[in-house]
């Protein structure tokens, strides 16, 4: 049931829903596309938009703070993800802080600006930084994931204010880049010292509610060979013969496939909300010459786990031995393994009082709202991981994230920011 105060609210918030679209369209604008590894932003569209976001804060009475965050000066540790090679100049974290009347319990709401690339223009049935608004849709790059669960954040707040409704416990917003690569804008907000009882980011989640995600490594599998003429007949290798290493690296292919279907069986790698431990050989490369046997292959991967894993590089890695001790010449010359720095998986329980306000909120809305996992990572692994802060996430339709045409469903974003508004309310106000 919604109190006087609350169906105040959400008529603001039905009311002047055209102005949450308009601000969604004004970010979608922003071509704040997560620049490669090895490149930096080279123009003023993440700086514009934080500037946007910073005013719209400002004008909620939010004090505000903005910082470059520098990977260099990171504090690492294992399952932080960190990538020291990455410049972030130009990419700016903005976060917003107003205290509460007091006695109420605080929450942080967080949100992530930067997108994926649009990929090839000609899917794309219209401009991807248009923002047009299409069968009830506002189209675009970061449509739904996440600039549209930024919008619904803000508007929420906005209506909050225009209501007259008091929060009595501290609020802090978060703007943040990266999370599409490496979260360090969050990790940095993290080890700032930023903190509340709970927090929430609207991530696309089709209006469920998100309480476990599994953490990921992605790494390189040279596979070893010897190089010979491909049209002369080749000696035993132990007589100094040639050694494909093509037909090597298919055995460690049909290696990670088996590892993968143990996984799936294995009862430490059963969730409830996520599905088991997975390895996914992506990309290979070998050979230099068609008439010369391949002395080297390098297959990279990517690996997902759940959060009870403990060290996934080690499996991996005995799988590897494993596969070489089956086999002769890789006995001799195994393969190596080489990973990047790996994000950790996580979750929070189901019985959390974040959680069951969250559903709460939804059904008060007439909005099943059934708990989930989600098999990539989010920022909320830091904010639960390292800042030890029960996080949530409720947003939008998903269906569209990361491909041509997404999209974002008008009365789903108007719904996002009704759920955000009664999440701040209820939890911001005293203890019940």
């Amino acid at each position: 049931m919604l109190n006087a105060k609350e169906m105040r609210v959400m008529d603001l918030i039905d009311r002047h829903q055209d102005a949450l679209v308009s601000f969604l369209q004004q970010l979608i604008r922003f071509k704040t596309v997560t620049p490669t590894t090895g490149t930096s932003v080279t123009c003023s569209d993440y700086e514009d938009l934080q500037a946007m976001i910073a005013a719209a804060l400002e004008q909620m009475e939010f004090a505000t703070e903005s910082w470059e965050v520098d990977a260099a000066e990171l504090p690492q540790f294992p399952g932080c993800g960190i990538k020291r090679e990455r410049d972030l100049s130009r990419m700016p974290v903005v976060v917003g802080c107003r205290r509460g009347a007091g006695g109420g319990r605080s929450l942080i709401l967080n949100g992530h600006y930067d997108v994926v690339p649009p990929g090839l223009l000609e899917n794309w049935h219209h401009d991807p930084f248009g923002a047009e608004i299409k069968n009830g849709r506002i189209c675009g790059r970061g449509a739904c994931d996440m600039k549209g669960g930024i919008a619904a954040m803000l508007h929420a707040l906005g209506c909050i204010q225009k209501a007259g409704v008091d929060v009595t416990g501290d609020l802090t917003i978060q703007s943040v880049p990266d999370e599409e690569t490496s979260c360090m804008g969050t990790l940095s907000c993290c080890q700032r010292g930023y903190t509340a009882d709970a927090a929430v980011i609207p991530e696309p989640t089709d209006m469920q509610i998100l309480i476990a995600m599994r953490g990921s490594v992605y790494g390189t599998i040279s596979v070893f060979g010897r190089a010979g003429h491909a049209e002369m007949p080749q000696p035993h290798w132990s007589r100094g013969g040639a050694v494909n290493a093509i037909v090597k690296a298919a055995k460690v292919i049909q290696g990670l496939t088996e590892l993968a279907e143990e996984w799936r069986t294995h009862p430490d790698k059963q969730h409830p909300y996520l599905d088991p431990d997975d390895i996914v050989p992506t990309v290979i490369n070998g050979g230099q010459w068609t008439v010369t046997y391949p002395e080297r292959v390098d297959i990279q991967f990517g690996a997902t786990f759940v959060p009870q894993t403990q060290d996934k590089v080690a499996e991996i890695d005995a799988k590897l031995r494993s596969i070489a001790g089956n086999d002769c010449w890789m006995r001799e010359h195994p393969p190596q393994l080489s990973t990047g720095e790996w994000h950790y998986g996580a979750e929070i329980a189901p019985d959390e009082p974040i959680v069951r306000l969250a559903v709460e909120a939804c059904a008060s809305l007439g909005i099943t709202a059934p708990l989930r996992g989600f098999g990539s990572l989010t920022d909320a692994i830091h904010l639960i991981n390292y800042a030890r802060i029960p996080t949530i996430s409720v947003g939008p339709d998903i269906q569209t994230a990361h491909m041509a045409n997404e999209s974002v469903d008008i009365a789903q974003l108007v719904n996002t920011a009704k759920v955000l508004a009664l999440i701040v309310m209820r939890w911001g106000g005293p203890q019940r």
